[in-house]
């Protein structure tokens, strides 16, 4: 028995809805009740996803899709979920680094979850 998988569009796990879409990389909304507006931003970034002390022990590097950016923090694309509180590391091809720590999760599809951050600090 062969098993169906559903196929998404390939802008349909990126952009949240056909506004986003038609007005990137002005603010996502204004009237949405955050502290600080949220911009598009779409770019790959090495994580380094630091285990939950309880969860695990190994840290993970990999690549994820960053999809939004505000002044309080960032969202990314990321096959699993991860825990609320977990620090990720982010490194952009541009040089730059930030420490994030998990805020919020959104699952999309089977294996995609959007992952809400917000900015812990700069690394040394």
């Amino acid at each position: 028995m062969a098993s169906t998988r559903r196929k998404y569009p390939n802008n349909e796990l990126l952009a949240e809805s056909p506004q986003e879409q038609r007005f990137a990389p002005v603010p996502a909304a204004d009237e949405d009740g955050r502290r600080f507006p949220r911009f598009y931003f779409r770019t790959l970034a090495t994580a380094t996803i630091h285990p939950v002390p309880v969860l695990g022990i190994e840290t993970q590097e990999c690549y994820v899709l960053t999809r939004d950016l505000s002044r309080g923090g960032v969202s990314f694309l990321h096959p699993k979920k991860l825990a609320l509180g977990q620090r990720v590391d982010l490194a952009f091809q541009d040089g730059r680094e930030l420490v994030v720590r998990v805020r919020w999760i959104r699952q999309l599809a089977r294996r995609c979850f959007l992952i809400g951050c917000k900015f812990v600090a700069l690394p040394d």
